[in-house]
């Protein structure tokens, strides 16, 4: 298998008897250990008069086994064991996957395996999880993707399986002559075999001891020498191609989508040959179809290369955000975007050099790989063992054997006007159909056959078409730089007050990468909600000016990003260090002398206004906790507020905001990676040269409301669900009160969730989470619900509360350990990776931290909580008198 340089893990592949493909590994330095076992079953292997039944399975497997009857006991013991479960069910695979701490993990590995062997599949759990489906299905019904894939279903081959109702409801799945347990049994039996399975089982234990342990639970799945039956049907037949769709969405929203149909691409992924073409059609620098488009005023956005994909198809997109002018030129974009096909085509010699620049940095990302969460690394992995051959698990991902003229050519012939499919996704359409389940309004037309024709016919790209060129930031040398300063801490280098400049040279993970984080509070962009909504739009306009410059540098692995909080402008740059300092620079040096334009404005002010005011179309359980920030955080006004306050502003008011937005600062900023403090000290040189004409401010400290007594606030949302989100916040920044606010969380939140979802099946969104807010900790409640109305929703939460305090007192000592030592393995994970480190040790610097300890603090507050004082905490908070806030909807 090939391996990153910078991967110290060690691999074992095996084959169990029954046909399960395993990779065991063994990763030293994790302090968690995890399991992902993905198997070639998904929607697609619904029966037809079944919809959903691959999806109600994956529920029905967290309900208990022969062993363990329990429904959930598995989550529990998994959340005691400091770790997390979860599962998804695709087209035509479904994946399970947990972690927890390496000392309870082959007895969770035990119960894990049991799922796939002896799962209970209980009758008397049936109605309940029934009803939990149909709650999800019920939550997505507004959900714009939901309802134009949809359209889509109903617009394919109906004989191909992507045409199924993937979700299921009440409908699909209910009983019938006899419950549907048996049903899903035998789907149970038929689809879940062991050939058809990958496991990849990962933590600090030796390959030996995870190898015995994997035969030994794993070996009893059944398996057979059965092949998978390959899908014939193709996805479109010739009807299903020359069409135009028009879809109604919820949100406002204006989109033009230009389908071309592929065949499966599995076997290419070693060339890479289709993500080469996307490559060249998503180019956002000069002569890009992009850029062009852009400068006439008809699209905000453009992508190339998504679309649904499957073992026997591809759907390769090209994907517009269009502006209002742009829905009525959607045929010249389709023009144009043939003209840049064209130019692809007829560039063929220097296709090569540009393949070799998308290479080159590949092998660097392969090369300078960083560790992300185990859990989330194993899942990925036992997915790619369905997709890439053994010795490309890690690789395959990254692999880019050379430019194969012949692929690329046949590829090209794909993008033919008679292949394909054109989707326009905006507000005025003329409905004449209703999409089944979704209600989705949308209309079908046949593509003019002389357009198509003569839409074959171009052969000759505009003359201002250019494809990228070879790529300046490849060119700089990445060197790993030796270690010269080995503090444990990022240091403040000596500037003046209001202008800190903290710097730390990476020794741990020594990668040829690094972070810049700067923070730019202005005192004009607090004033009132109407500059706080300057600000985010001054964000917006910034990106979106920049984008066509620096899109080479995001091409050469460095990312950036501006972002506005709570009193100002965030600039983050990240990736490989070679030029990172350098375009960090450059790009504040835009940010304070860039010109834009009143047209861009005009456009980014109506897609503001237009995203504040589609808020009101979300989950209530977001606007709910939408409304919380704008209470307890003055500066970060709920967007209604926003888009009222951004309505009336002029072009003119806002290059006056503009120019004085740095008249008056505060900064903060940090650089750490690979790089030396000469390095540091030159950048911090040259950004105080940039900001010499700014007052330089002290710092803007967050303000934050006290609740001071319990609030109660309701609102309604016609046409929604039920919805409500009970908040309690701590009385002090106290670490004692954000270790006791983490561990009720740790022990109550799997109860609350498995209670008033799994039991009393109130919604689907149910759940409790530690919430800071401005560092002060806090701890949410929140549920959603189709049928309950808010009022009912708090009683019962209410009755959840006061059982949960009378059984405090009996918990046992082994359960305070378990929740502890849960709890200590959260707190104390180390950084995985320089990105983490990096956000670690920044917003230690935004929260004035200096001491760099917190980690260290609540530790040593966990190892030294004791229950009783713990017990009386929780009572006082949930008290009546204690400050807490419930909103409510409907």
């Amino acid at each position: 298998m090939k391996v990153s340089n910078n991967d110290n893990r060690n691999y074992h592949r095996l084959t169990l008897d029954n046909g399960l493909q395993v990779l065991v590994v063994s990763d030293l330095s994790s302090d968690k250990s995890a399991a992902s076992l993905t198997v070639n079953a998904g929607h697609f292997d619904d029966p037809a008069d079944r919809q959903g039944m691959a999806h109600f399975l994956e529920h029905m497997l967290f309900l208990g086994t022969k062993q363990h009857p329990q429904p959930g006991h598995f989550s529990q013991f998994v959340s005691q064991a400091g770790g997390q479960s979860n599962a998804w069910t695709g087209t035509e695979h479904s994946c399970f996957f947990f972690d927890c701490a390496p000392q309870q993990f082959f007895s969770a590995l035990s119960l894990f395996a049991e799922f796939f062997i002896d799962p209970l599949l209980d009758a008397s759990q049936t109605e309940n999880e029934r009803n939990a489906i149909d709650a999800e299905f019920k939550m997505k019904i507004k959900d714009d993707g939901r309802r134009i894939y949809q359209v889509h279903k109903e617009t394919v081959n109906p004989k191909h399986p992507f045409a199924k109702f993937s979700v299921g409801n009440k409908t699909t799945l209910s009983n019938r002559d006899v419950c549907i347990a048996q049903e899903v049994r035998e789907f149970f039996l038929a689809h879940y075999q062991a050939q058809w399975m990958t496991l990849v089982v990962a933590g600090p234990h030796s390959l030996e001891e995870l190898s015995h342990q994997v035969e030994q639970y794993f070996s009893p799945i059944h398996g057979s020498h059965q092949r998978k039956a390959e899908i014939c049907e193709p996805l479109y037949r010739p009807q299903d191609l020359g069409l135009l769709l028009h879809i109604a969405p919820r949100k406002h929203m204006q989109k033009l989508i230009v389908s071309f149909a592929m065949n499966g691409i599995d076997d290419l992924y070693k060339h890479k040959s289709v993500s080469f073409l996307a490559h060249l059609l998503g180019y956002e620098g000069e002569g890009s179809l992009y850029s062009i488009l852009k400068e006439q005023g008809w699209i905000n956005a453009l992508s190339a290369g998504g679309g649904i994909s499957g073992s026997n198809f591809k759907d390769f997109n090209v994907s517009f955000a269009l502006t209002d002018e742009g829905i009525d030129y959607y045929e010249d974009i389709v023009e144009m975007l043939f003209e840049y096909i064209a130019l692809i085509k007829s560039q063929l010699a220097v296709l090569p050099r540009l393949y070799q620049d998308k290479k080159t940095l590949l092998d660097i990302a392969f090369n300078n790989q960083e560790p992300s969460r185990l859990l989330e690394w194993a899942s990925s992995i036992s997915v790619n063992m369905h997709h890439y051959e053994p010795q490309d698990y890690l690789y395959g991902d990254y692999v880019m054997q050379g430019f194969n003229e012949q692929l690329h050519t046949k590829l090209c012939g794909y993008l033919s006007p008679h292949n394909m499919r054109i989707v326009l996704i905006h507000p005025a359409v003329e409905a004449t159909l209703k999409a089944k389940w979704y209600h989705t309004p949308y209309a079908v037309e046949q593509l003019n056959h002389e357009w198509l024709n003569a839409l074959a016919a171009i052969d000759t790209p505009l003359p201002e078409m250019q494809l990228p060129k070879v790529n300046p930031y490849l060119q700089v040398d990445n060197i790993l730089y030796d270690v010269t300063n080995k503090n444990r801490t990022p240091t403040l280098l000596k500037d003046k007050p209001g202008f800190a400049f903290w710097f730390k040279q990476d020794t741990t993970f020594r990668v040829t990468k690094g972070h810049f984080y700067i923070e730019i509070d202005s005192l004009l962009g607090i004033k009132s909600d109407k500059h706080m909504a300057l600000t985010r739009l001054f964000a917006d306009l910034l990106m979106d000016s920049m984008a066509e410059q620096y899109y080479p540098a995001e091409l050469a692995g460095l990312n950036y990003h501006i972002n506005s909080h709570q009193g100002g402008l965030t600039l983050h740059t990240a990736g490989l260090s070679g030029n990172q300092i350098t375009l960090a620079l450059q790009l504040l040096e835009h940010m304070l002398h860039a010109v834009i334009s009143a047209t861009r404005f005009a456009e980014y002010k109506k897609q503001l206004i237009r995203h504040w005011k589609n808020h009101n179309h979300n989950k209530p359980v977001s606007e709910l906790f939408s409304i919380l920030g704008a209470k307890l955080m003055p500066w970060n006004p709920e967007p209604m507020a926003l888009a009222r306050a951004l309505k009336t502003i002029s072009f003119n008011e806002f290059c006056q905001f503009r120019n004085q937005f740095f008249d008056s600062v505060h900064i903060k900023a940090f650089l750490h990676g690979n790089w030396q403090e000469t390095h540091a000290l030159e950048m911090q040189k040259k950004l105080r040269r940039l900001f010499e004409k700014s007052e330089i401010l002290e710092d803007l400290k967050r303000p934050l409301l006290v609740l001071d007594s319990y609030q109660q606030q309701h609102i309604e949302k016609s046409g929604s669900e039920h919805a409500m989100v009970f908040y309690i916040q701590a009385l002090s920044e106290d670490v004692f009160e954000k270790v006791a606010l983490m561990m009720l969380n740790q022990l109550i939140s799997q109860q609350y969730f498995e209670t008033l979802r799994t039991h009393q099946q109130l919604g689907y969104l149910v759940g409790a989470g530690y919430a800071p807010f401005n560092t002060r900790a806090g701890i949410a409640f929140y549920i959603q619900s189709p049928q309950y109305d808010s009022k009912q929703l708090l009683a019962r939460h209410e009755q959840f509360v006061a059982e949960f305090i009378e059984h405090l007192e009996a918990l046992s000592d082994v359960t305070w350990q378990e929740a502890i030592g849960a709890l200590r393995l959260q707190v104390a994970e180390k950084d995985k990776n320089l990105r983490l480190r990096a956000q670690r040790f920044w917003i230690a610097i935004t929260n004035d931290d200096h001491e760099f300890n917190m980690q260290r603090r609540l530790v040593a507050q966990i190892d030294s909580l004791d229950k009783d004082a713990l017990i009386a905490y929780i009572k006082t908070i949930f008290s009546p008198t204690h400050p807490k806030v419930a909103l409510l909807c409907n």
